[in-house]
């Protein structure tokens, strides 16, 4: 997974349930909701964007570092990123 395809599963996730979000919402959300990948997988996830500064943790919620309201997704580009989540085993998920 590259950066673009993080930033852009991160945009629908701020813009479906807005800013802040509780991580325990953030990872039921991109994971049974819009089926991105297991709750460990989507977890690890959010573990690389914090690490990259683009999304910051604030106890048990998560708050977006860039402008999602800002940022363009095509309507058909959420569903073809669900196939691109894959994060290696050497990244700790988030608790």
């Amino acid at each position: 997974m590259n950066g673009r395809d993080l930033l852009l599963i991160l945009t629908h996730l701020f813009r479906k349930r807005g800013n802040p979000v509780r991580i325990e919402d953030a990872v039921e959300f991109v994971s049974f909701r819009c089926r991105y990948g297991s709750p460990s997988k989507v977890r690890r996830m959010l573990t690389i964007a914090t690490n990259n500064e683009m999304i910051v943790r604030e106890e048990d919620s998560i708050k977006a570092e860039f402008l999602y309201d800002k940022q363009v997704l095509s309507p058909n580009l959420a569903d073809l990123l669900k196939d691109k989540l894959t994060v290696g085993k050497d990244i700790e998920p988030m608790a």
